[in-house]
């Protein structure tokens, strides 16, 4: 159904000048992406026809406590890398305008630059579709997923990265929690928190995100000497909580009761750095009075250690 009002008179006064502000955003918000990329979650590569993660899979087989001191030891050869493989996906966000609408929107008439807002909207929309796709159900046009990484069940059959589930040494980590709260709740985030991070010394996660529902279960149960991420907020109001010194964030793109707990340097959106979020030129159709502009990415969520990262999950209504 088309607005009441169309943008170019939206956007265009009839022959007044006055002050020009910027179109109100009323729908997008790219919280995670923005706070992924603060915590160096966006990794900027070269490209390449694949993006190959090298793997160091396994122990060294031959190993061995050694019967005698000349106790014949293995002559195997050691095999203990592999890779993990996946597609880049290509995404764009088309902006389109006609001559007309430019010599409407004139400098002397306008509301607001309306080639500048909607090459601002444009942007705000291929990072909203990069939002979005980290929490789809399934791959979106082969870009991976969160839920796809680290789903509910582990062992279900299916692969990331051309590795199949099969492989112990590959499965992500889960806990169903019901429908726990409180203390409890925090028994179920710790065993995953501590599943994750494999031993006392090992690599925890540093990120946990979900949905402001399930952050608001959360910081319900959190109790007055639990951290909170920054004590200055304390004057407005806690606004980012923290488990176990990590951020819990929550995003408008995910709405259901699952929390993905996961480190930066494990899982990454890898974007190609000459083709992430790139402006390009804007040219005018050949065979009609209007101009072309895209935003462009290449780009793919990937983990290069799933074994470290996992799901706290629940279908409970």
């Amino acid at each position: 159904m088309a607005p009441p009002i169309s943008q170019i008179i939206g956007s265009t006064y009839d022959d007044v000048v006055n002050e020009k502000k910027g179109a109100a955003d009323q729908w997008s918000d790219s919280s995670f992406l923005k706070a992924l990329e603060k915590l160096g979650g966006v990794k900027r590569t070269a490209g390449g026809a694949t993006l190959q993660l090298t793997l160091d899979y396994q122990a060294n087989p031959a190993v061995d406590f050694l019967a005698t001191d000349v106790t014949p030891t293995s002559t195997a050869k050691t095999d203990v890398l592999t890779a993990a493989s996946y597609p880049f996906i290509p995404l764009v966000s088309p902006m389109n305008w006609t001559l007309f609408d430019e010599a409407i929107n004139s400098e002397k008439n306008q509301k607001v630059d309306l080639v500048d807002a909607i090459v601002s909207n444009g942007l705000r929309s291929h990072d909203q579709a990069v939002e979005v796709g980290f929490f789809a159900l399934t791959a979106t046009d082969g870009f991976l997923s969160l839920p796809l990484l680290y789903p509910n069940d582990p062992t279900a059959a299916g692969t990331v990265g051309t590795i199949p589930s099969t492989e112990l040494w590959w499965r992500s980590k889960a806990v169903d929690y019901g429908t726990a709260t409180g203390a409890t709740l925090m028994g179920f985030y710790t065993a995953l928190y501590n599943s994750i991070k494999k031993g006392t010394s090992g690599r925890a996660p540093n990120v946990m995100v979900g949905s402001s529902v399930s952050n608001a279960v959360f910081e319900a149960a959190l109790v007055p000497n639990q951290r909170f991420e920054n004590v200055s907020t304390a004057s407005g109001g806690f606004e980012a909580v923290q488990f176990k010194n990590i951020p819990f964030l929550y995003t408008s793109a995910y709405t259901g009761k699952n929390v993905w707990m996961f480190h930066t340097s494990d899982t990454q959106l890898f974007v190609v750095e000459s083709a992430w979020r790139s402006r390009r030129e804007a040219i005018e159709h050949v065979n009609a009075a209007m101009m072309n502009m895209k935003i462009f990415s290449v780009l793919q969520l990937a983990t290069r250690n799933r074994s470290r990262g996992g799901v706290a999950w629940s279908i409970a209504p």
